[in-house]
């Protein structure tokens, strides 16, 4: 999900199991124009979870 700093500064706190990833450059597009920076990020967080 994409959300402002501030929002997901608040998620993980609340979420233990959570990640905060920021993806650079970033917009309301990223996970199309960042996409392989996006690819990796979940990759690496489920590949922790097993």
């Amino acid at each position: 999900m994409i959300f402002k700093p501030v929002a997901s500064d608040r998620m993980k706190a609340e979420l233990p199991y959570s990640e905060r990833v920021t993806i650079k450059p970033g917009g309301y597009m990223a996970l199309m124009e960042q996409n392989q920076q996006f690819a990796e990020a979940v990759s690496t967080f489920c590949a922790d979870c097993l």
